[in-house]
């Protein structure tokens, strides 16, 4: 009898004991949460840096500033072969959000819709002629294209890792 009491004495405090030691269970859980929070913050405040320069340099929204840099990388990514493509992109936080920002264009309407018709040389302008149309479709004048191509540039000499920004301009030679 002595034994079942001192079994249930010690149960007893073992299971008031335990919401206590959860506790800690929850802070080491809770900072590794803020830490892996922390790292996303960081990346999506560089892609904010180089969208926030965009915005702020040519007066854009922030629907228009990553619309603008998606159309961009999309016709960078056309143009590049995939391993040149994969450095410039893994030098832009965030360049798959960016390309999933640009407008989605049918290519049988606007300038790259009448250049389709073209033949061979219509085909070649074709990606920079769907670069100014989904600037067109995000209200942007065609004027900003150029600006934003040298933030891009200039993001991508200080940010980027060497030979970036040259690849971001062989990419977007057709819009040159």
């Amino acid at each position: 009898m002595k034994h079942t009491l001192t079994l249930s004495i010690f149960l007893g405090t073992c299971i008031l004991a335990a919401p206590a030691s959860a506790g800690w269970l929850d802070n080491l859980a809770g900072t590794q949460a803020k830490t892996e929070k922390a790292a996303t913050t960081a990346t999506a405040t560089q892609s904010n840096d180089l969208v926030g320069s965009v915005m702020s340099q040519l007066g854009l929204n922030q629907t228009q500033a990553e619309g603008g840099l998606g159309s961009l990388l999309g016709l960078a990514q056309s143009s590049l072969g995939t391993t040149d493509y994969s450095k410039l992109a893994a030098s832009i936080p965030n360049a798959d959000s960016l390309l999933a920002a640009a407008p989605k264009l049918d290519s049988k309407s606007g300038v790259s819709g009448l250049l389709s018709k073209a033949g061979d040389l219509g085909s070649s302008l074709q990606g920079s002629a769907m670069v100014l149309d989904a600037f067109e479709k995000l209200g942007i004048s065609k004027d900003l294209a150029m600006p934003m191509i040298n933030i891009a540039k200039s993001y991508l000499d200080t940010n980027g890792t060497e030979g970036t920004s040259d690849l971001l301009m062989k990419g977007l030679n057709s819009l040159l």
